[in-house]
């Protein structure tokens, strides 16, 4: 996909152009990695979130909001901006020194979704250290084999009713189950500790259970009489058709194929491969770009689910067209 690398280079914003050739390319040197963090420190979306840190580096807003520390490191993350930034550090040297961090809309639910096995405060903090590229953390290594179990878990499930119930028109998990968030993915795509022949073969297995089980109700759950939603973002269909998506799915199957390339099972599954391959014949028609007619703010708000765009806006169309062919870069290369 040269033709694809060469239109980045000459035409992307510097998050772009500084992720391709240090994450893709693998070929960037320290004086073109300095330039670029001087211009992504720029970002006015990196720039909001460094300038709002308090003296200790905590940002004081509701933790899994648009304007948390969630986003803000994912923010980091997605922006190239080096976890050797003093602030970044200083952020996640608090947070790892917190015992109470997950303050606002997480502060109990969180809490309830661990202790189900439905991914909450602590799996969340996990994939934040893994956003910042820190892994040799107990607490990350305990969340990474709680997923292993719930693949191997999920991999022996042959229909939704073992899992679930009808409770008021709607439906919720029984107790005692275990199921996959979108944050599972995440920490497995940022981490490298579990990657072994047998770990695969349990992923391979319960990604099959979950095409197989796809299109998958919405299902919440039950804790005294209150109804909460477990973080479900991107995980309903897994049979989605990269020829039939409307304008906000193109989010949800980019997100997931990412996802599914840096855990390293797009092409141990013939379903992800085909749509890998889909992606690959569009993108030659169209001299290596991904041309998507879509302006969907999901890709351009940032919060703890969505946000994509790395240019600073859509407004010309050649940025529009850079998002999207970094994106797919990413997931055939």
């Amino acid at each position: 996909m040269n033709e694809s690398i060469n239109f980045l280079l000459q035409n992307a914003c510097a998050s772009i152009r500084y992720r391709l050739k240090k994450d893709l390319l693998k070929n960037i040197l320290e004086e073109e990695k300095n330039k670029f963090q001087d211009e992504i420190i720029k970002d006015i979306y990196v720039k909001n979130f460094l300038d709002i840190q308090n003296e200790k580096g905590w940002i004081d807003e509701d933790f899994h909001s648009e304007k948390g520390v969630e986003t803000a490191v994912r923010v980091f993350y997605e922006k190239g901006l080096d976890n050797s930034n003093e602030q970044f550090k200083k952020l996640m040297k608090e947070f790892e020194e917190r015992e109470d961090f997950d303050n606002g809309c997480l502060k109990k639910v969180g809490k309830i979704l661990d202790e189900k096995n439905l991914g909450g405060s602590k799996l969340i903090k996990a994939v934040i250290f893994s956003y910042a590229g820190i892994e040799k953390k107990d607490f990350v290594k305990i969340e990474i084999n709680k997923i292993l179990d719930k693949f191997q878990y999920v991999s022996e499930i042959n229909n939704i009713d073992e899992i679930a119930v009808d409770y008021k028109g709607k439906k919720i998990f029984k107790d005692n189950i275990k199921w996959l968030s979108i944050y599972d993915l995440r920490l497995l795509a940022f981490t490298k500790s579990w990657r072994n022949e047998e770990n695969y073969i349990k992923l391979v297995n319960g990604f099959k259970t979950l095409i197989k089980l796809s299109p998958i109700p919405y299902i919440n759950v039950l804790e005294k009489n209150q109804l909460i939603a477990p973080a479900s973002f991107c995980m309903d269909n897994f049979k989605l058709n990269i020829h039939s998506l409307k304008e906000r799915e193109w989010l949800f199957w980019i997100h997931k194929m990412e996802l599914l390339k840096e855990i390293g099972v797009i092409d141990k599954i013939n379903l992800f491969k085909e749509q890998k391959d889909d992606l690959i014949k569009i993108m030659k028609k169209n001299e290596g770009l991904l041309m998507i007619k879509t302006n969907h703010y999901y890709f351009k708000k940032w919060g703890p689910y969505c946000g994509m765009a790395l240019e600073k806006d859509w407004r010309s169309e050649k940025r529009r067209i850079c998002d999207f062919t970094f994106r797919a870069l990413k997931i055939i290369k």
